[in-house]
């Protein structure tokens, strides 16, 4: 039974940066829901462009810690694309590189 155990928590400890990853994906969409729901209508936000960043930085660095070439590439066009969204917003906004995020 100690030997299950030690596996489990050696398979847990390597995928903690995907686990984190993934909760904030999963964590974007929450926050983009809550919003929506606050506002009547759907609102796609810079904090969730923000958060969706951050979590596709952690998959990618999880997609390369494992090997995996799709998971790589996937995660790694889907935070430039967070982060082109975010410039988009923010030059919108006239923020700048110095503005609040929200």
């Amino acid at each position: 039974m100690q030997a299950v155990w030690d596996t489990a928590r050696q398979a847990l400890a390597e995928e903690t940066v995907g686990f984190l990853g993934g909760a904030i994906f999963f964590g974007s969409w929450l926050l983009q829901a809550w919003q929506s729901k606050r506002a009547g209508t759907a609102v796609v936000s810079q904090s969730f462009f923000v958060l969706r960043a951050l979590a596709s930085a952690l998959l990618t660095v999880e997609g390369i810690r494992s090997g995996s070439v799709s998971i790589t590439l996937l995660m790694g066009s889907t935070l430039l694309l967070m982060l082109y969204n975010i410039w988009l917003i923010r030059r919108r906004d006239g923020a700048g590189a110095a503005g609040p995020v929200g």
